[in-house]
């Protein structure tokens, strides 16, 4: 499934990752990719800056194959037959991927050894993803999947694990980016109740974006004030991005 595309529209396509033996194609409009090109680069906005490099050819004028490349990629990412990607058109041949696992619930991924949470994703308003060592229990996942089911919000809102090792560090890393209107480098205001901590805000940088980044300097004081000494599940609610960016955060027990 694709997005309709108009001039100055993001492109989006939704598939299953279906068998690694099987081709992958993509509809895309025609004209979407530059003229001639042979390949396209995806990257899986886990905080690992790796990019991949796949041979592509036209079928027909609204639709391409995925050719060598893929299968390496699928095997990294262990995909499963029945996840569900969401590529992303950044430009030119460039491509963002978010895999799925169950509908609404982001997978998690190995990133550089970071230790992070799953993503619940906010529905058509898309602060971006997640990424863990390990992938975390069924209780995380079925959990997330509960509160993402259950809650209510006017904002875009995302979900993560706060595990153990975040529990004991001074920063938060892989947070979802706040808009394309939102500075790369932000002071973010962490609101839970009447506790009120300013934090800092940093993107990833890189040679090619990565939709995420990292939330320092006022994280571990507001675990503190808040009292939160064991993991949790935290729905952050976006209710503001200009002058800068304030995160309403709500703590969430689960099993």
């Amino acid at each position: 499934m694709a997005e309709e595309h108009a001039k100055g529209d993001v492109v989006r396509v939704i598939k299953a990752a279906g068998e690694p033996s099987r081709p992958m194609r993509l509809p895309l409009p025609s004209g979407l990719l530059p003229k001639g090109s042979n390949h396209i680069y995806i990257t899986v906005a886990d905080g690992s800056d790796r990019t991949y490099k796949i041979a592509c050819s036209p079928k027909g004028l609204k639709e391409i194959t995925l050719g060598r490349g893929w299968q390496r990629f699928y095997h990294d990412y262990k995909l499963q037959p029945f996840n569900i990607l969401l590529f992303k058109h950044k430009g030119r041949d460039d491509f963002s991927v978010r895999i799925f696992q169950a509908p609404g619930v982001e997978r998690t991924y190995a990133a550089s050894g970071d230790d992070s949470g799953d993503l619940t994703p906010p529905g058509p308003n898309e602060p971006s993803t997640r990424s863990s060592k390990a992938p975390p229990s069924n209780g995380v996942h079925q959990s997330a999947a509960e509160v993402e089911q259950t809650f209510q919000s006017e904002h875009p809102y995302f979900i993560m694990h706060i595990t153990e090792r975040l529990l004991h560090v001074h920063f938060l890393p892989n947070v979802p980016h706040f808009g394309d209107d939102v500075s790369d480098d932000v002071m973010v205001t962490l609101r839970a109740g009447e506790i009120s901590v300013r934090a800092d805000y940093a993107k990833y940088r890189g040679n090619r974006s990565r939709n995420c980044g990292t939330i320092g300097g006022g994280w571990a004081d507001f675990l503190r004030k808040c009292n939160i000494t064991v993991e949790k599940l935290a729905v952050f609610e976006i209710s503001r991005t200009n002058p800068d960016v304030e995160l309403l955060v709500q703590f969430v027990d689960f099993e």
